[in-house]
């Protein structure tokens, strides 16, 4: 385009000259031809920008994470004027176009349409537009380029993908399980603040008489026996490329440890902040569909600070009392490090899947028993023990 441009420019040069010095019907023809060429130029991308339109289609608006969906779309020409130079350019961020690239041009002949047909694959889970992004169009004479927004979007909604795996990071879920349950049979007994509800038989009068607060025991052998799975729903930043990768990978992770419970016929129940507390229990695998898709509908808000789920997990206490906790997460407070100490100092053993792609994000957590701490980046793949 470059190169055409200096051509037209030395041609216009040559006219000026013609004219100046020859003049003559020949010269003066010539520079006006060379001089409205750039006209007729922008007057042909006025024409196809208004007359040139899009046709998309999916297979189905509701897709999950990589499971390849057939797409189609049409180049449509209702002009009886060629188009040529006609490029379109893919969403990519988010999803990808197979078979196609962005680089080749398409020209059409009057009152015509081009019909490509393949497949396209969602990477992450959330709502987002697919398909054509951009259409570019250049003149005859590749002078202009016109680059604009296709204004005839394809808008996913996309579910979480759902893994089959027996390791997060480097964890064993069943080492982790197992040891679990055998702490919980451990005679330790702890002694914490009394919360309205707690039983009053096992209030520690001597302890709270030392500290001058109500304390209750806290045997780790009384258990429901079972597994908390945590869904932080904290929306930590309003930058799309940022939030939807990483929303995705906590709802894959947690659906793929809930995926392993239920595989395993081992008691647990999904827990995630939407206004409140929400308690999901996980079925067996007859019955994963339904909670797989409870899952895939979590919404994240930055409204659901750490604080707040806190306050919650005080006030039900199932969680206080499960065999052991998985907490996936992707941002770290100092609430969250209460909802920590809160676990430890209850003996409730505790899985931290931390989603993030910078380890040195990841907290310190020496000083906390019983506390593990594995970190997951939004792009990893979990079949194979993504440990960062």
């Amino acid at each position: 385009m470059r190169r055409n441009r200096i051509i037209w420019f030395c041609l216009w040069i040559l006219s000026l000259v013609g004219i100046s010095f020859y003049g003559g019907i020949i010269s003066y023809g010539f520079f006006i031809a060379v001089t409205i060429t750039p006209v007729f130029s922008l007057f042909y991308l006025l024409l196809v920008y208004a007359l040139f339109h899009i046709w998309q289609n999916v297979e189905r608006r509701y897709v999950s994470v990589n499971e390849p969906v057939k797409y189609k779309f049409s180049l449509v020409n209702e002009c009886p004027l060629l188009f040529t130079g006609i490029r379109v350019r893919y969403f990519s961020d988010f999803s990808k176009v197979t078979d196609f690239s962005d680089e080749p041009q398409y020209e059409l002949m009057p009152d015509s349409r081009i019909e490509k047909e393949t497949t396209l694959i969602c990477k992450y889970k959330g709502e987002y537009d697919i398909g054509i992004k951009e259409i570019e169009i250049e003149d005859y004479f590749r002078l202009f380029r016109i680059r604009y927004k296709n204004k005839e979007c394809v808008h996913a909604v996309v579910k979480p993908q759902l893994v089959k795996t027996d390791k997060i990071g480097d964890i064993e879920l069943s080492e982790a399980v197992s040891d679990a349950f055998n702490k919980k049979t451990e005679p330790d007994v702890l002694s914490r603040e009394y919360v309205m509800g707690d039983d009053r038989r096992f209030i520690n009068w001597s302890q709270s008489a030392r500290v001058n607060a109500l304390m209750t025991r806290e045997y780790t052998g009384v258990s429901h026996n079972e597994i908390a799975v945590i869904t932080d729903t904290l929306r930590k930043s309003e930058n799309r490329e940022e939030f939807i990768p990483t929303e995705n990978k906590i709802l894959e992770t947690t659906l793929a440890i809930s995926y392993y419970f239920s595989r395993n016929n081992i008691p647990a129940s999904e827990y995630h902040y939407q206004q409140g507390l929400v308690r999901v229990p996980i079925e067996d695998s007859f019955h994963f569909d339904e909670f797989y898709e409870n899952i895939s509908a979590v919404s994240f808000d930055k409204r659901s600070e750490h604080i707040l789920l806190l306050e919650e997990i005080c006030e039900n206490y199932d969680v206080l009392r499960s065999s052991m906790v998985f907490f996936v997460l992707s941002s770290w407070n100092s609430d969250t490090e209460k909802i920590i100490r809160t676990f430890s100092e209850n003996g409730v053993s505790t899985i931290i899947c931390f989603i993030t792609d910078d380890n040195e994000k990841l907290p310190d957590l020496s000083g906390y028993k019983g506390i593990r701490l594995v970190g997951i980046s939004p792009s990893a793949d979990l079949t194979e023990g993504t440990n960062l």
